[in-house]
């Protein structure tokens, strides 16, 4: 399966908290609930960092905020501590909270542990956005108006 991501690769931010806030700027929501779901993140970083394979961070939660899952790529030449290791790609998604919600936000995690459990040192080190997502399984969003 495909999925359709949002994607900003040469991260600005030189903090997690930053990064987050950065690719929440992406999400088709308001300044209002982007600043929820940072908080959110922030929250679940707290309770664990999630990095997931050296030099890939899985920032991710569940919440009323958003419609559809929601994926955002982002990629920092320079790296960003997370918090001590540092990362340069981050695979930040978030999760409706629906009936079917729970299924599709295992079914995503599945996908992606398995791709960074093959792929993991090639995405880390991918050199382009169309190769991180092709190593991903992941297309690009439209940016419609």
């Amino acid at each position: 399966m495909k999925y359709t991501v949002l994607c900003k690769f040469a991260l600005s931010g030189a903090s997690r908290t930053e990064v987050i806030e950065e690719l929440l700027r992406l999400f088709k929501i308001g300044e209002k609930s982007r600043g929820l779901l940072a908080g959110a993140l922030d929250v679940r970083e707290k309770v664990g960092a999630t990095v997931v394979h050296s030099g890939i961070a899985l920032p991710h939660c569940r919440s009323i905020l958003v419609d559809k899952l929601t994926i955002v790529v982002g990629r920092s030449e320079t790296g960003i501590p997370w918090p001590e290791e540092k990362v340069n790609t981050v695979i930040l998604f978030v999760s409706p909270v629906k009936v079917n919600s729970p299924q599709e936000h295992n079914k995503f995690l599945g996908h992606i542990a398995g791709k960074i459990r093959k792929f993991g040192d090639s995405i880390a080190a991918a050199g382009s956005e169309a190769d991180i997502l092709a190593l991903l399984g992941f297309q690009i969003e439209e940016q419609g108006e």
